[in-house]
């Protein structure tokens, strides 16, 4: 601690002798370095830091006489030229009283330039984003204007509203054109007021059939679509006079082609022909009008004897292992009451279709086995089986709406030659 500050005495007594040594040490002016004491000394070196930071400092009192005191050196000139020059250019600033270069303007960042490229970008994304908002705005604008003034047109030219005339530049109104007719307003408010009345459903025309049919009036027909949607095996007898059974309903035959059931077929047939045949002033019934029912052949056979028809007709297809096999056939009971003529009807039956259809008559066979024909012997009974399922051919034609329309007609022509 003793050598530090000897050193620091020292120090001040060098600085002291650096400022004015000719003032404060000289002979002349009675001073002695040995006579300085170590306050002197101490107050020389608060003095000497006190300038380096440019602050002046009074002088401490050394013990001298006035005039040895230690005068307050002036700034040295090195200083307040620093101090100017860091001033204006901040290019330097002491720090503890060295000079530390300072850049007069901050650089920019390495990437301000990226930066302000990226916004500018941004700014003009959303310039060209709200042109497009704009643009599309007033299209939307324009589109609700026009839409507006067609309608407000199209609303003043109804009748009743002014309209402007055919280029004579005057304008008239539907009211007074009413009234230039003689048409009164009452007439007109009436007849408006009739006009608003809901009409009447107008009844379905019956479908039309080509003219030229014979004329079936007087004559009354069943006919009964064979088989059903589900077939139902319970048994029932064959005939009051027979014993044996047989099932109520059998399943029918299906389309080697197509699939369809045979049941769908003789329905599709039923229906056409009971319209046919009643555009020709027949009277008409059927055993069924829909596939989903459950009807014994017994029970058809009783409802067909109890209308008393002269015709009774049972629509059937056929199928065979032979699918060559083709062509229209017919089958009669073999006993009854016109046991003796029914089998000679059933031909000319085959006949008459085959010749309207260009189809193939086979035969008429007479059989007892089929109780829907057994128990209805007492009037004239048919069979009538329209083509064969199991030929390709003959299931085509089957399904074809105009060729089952050619059935009819044959069945038709063939009523006209029954007795009543």
């Amino acid at each position: 601690m003793v050598k530090s500050k000897e050193n620091k005495v020292n120090m001040g007594k060098d600085a002291l002798m650096a400022d004015k040594p000719e003032n404060n040490l000289s002979p002349e002016n009675g001073g002695n370095q040995e006579e300085l004491n170590l306050d002197a000394l101490l107050s020389g070196i608060k003095r000497v830091n006190s300038d380096s930071s440019s602050t002046p400092v009074k002088p401490a009192s050394t013990g001298l006489s006035k005039q040895a005191s230690v005068p307050r050196p002036a700034p040295s000139k090195e200083t307040a030229s620093n101090k100017a020059t860091n001033k204006a250019t901040n290019k330097e600033a002491p720090v503890n009283g060295q000079p530390v270069r300072v850049p007069a303007t901050a650089k920019k960042p390495a990437n301000h330039s990226a930066s302000a490229d990226a916004r500018r970008k941004e700014i003009e994304a959303k310039r060209k984003r709200a042109s497009i908002i704009l643009g599309v705005a007033t299209a939307l604008i324009a589109l609700a204007i026009g839409t507006g003034i067609f309608f407000a047109i199209k609303q003043l030219n109804k009748p009743g509203e002014t309209s402007l005339s055919d280029g004579s530049g005057s304008i008239t109104s539907t009211s007074e054109a009413v009234r230039g007719t003689g048409t009164s307003e009452d007439t007109t408010s009436s007849s408006s007021e009739e006009s608003t009345e809901p009409s009447a459903t107008p009844t379905p025309a019956p479908t039309p059939f080509p003219a030229g049919g014979p004329d079936l009036s007087g004559y009354c027909v069943v006919i009964d679509a064979g088989h059903q949607e589900v077939a139902n095996l319970e048994q029932e007898s064959m005939s009051s006079s027979m014993g044996g059974s047989k099932a109520k309903s059998s399943e029918g035959f299906s389309g080697v082609v197509s699939g369809i059931n045979e049941s769908e077929i003789n329905l599709s047939v039923e229906l056409l022909l009971k319209s046919y045949l009643e555009s020709l002033g027949c009277e008409v019934y059927v055993t069924r009008e829909t596939n989903d029912v459950d009807i014994s052949n017994k029970e058809r056979a009783e409802m067909a004897v109890s209308y008393d028809p002269d015709l009774y007709i049972r629509l059937y297809c056929n199928a065979a292992n032979d699918s060559m096999a083709n062509g229209i056939e017919v089958i009669v009971p073999s006993g009854g009451k016109y046991s003796s003529e029914v089998t000679g009807w059933g031909q000319k039956l085959g006949e008459t279709v085959a010749s309207a259809t260009g189809s193939t008559f086979n035969s008429c066979t007479a059989s007892g086995n089929y109780s829907g024909l057994n128990w209805a012997n007492s009037v004239p009974a048919f069979m009538l089986r329209m083509g064969y399922l199991s030929n390709s051919d003959d299931e085509s034609k089957l399904l074809d709406e105009e060729y089952q329309f050619l059935i009819c007609q044959g069945i038709g022509e063939f009523i006209a030659t029954m007795p009543k």
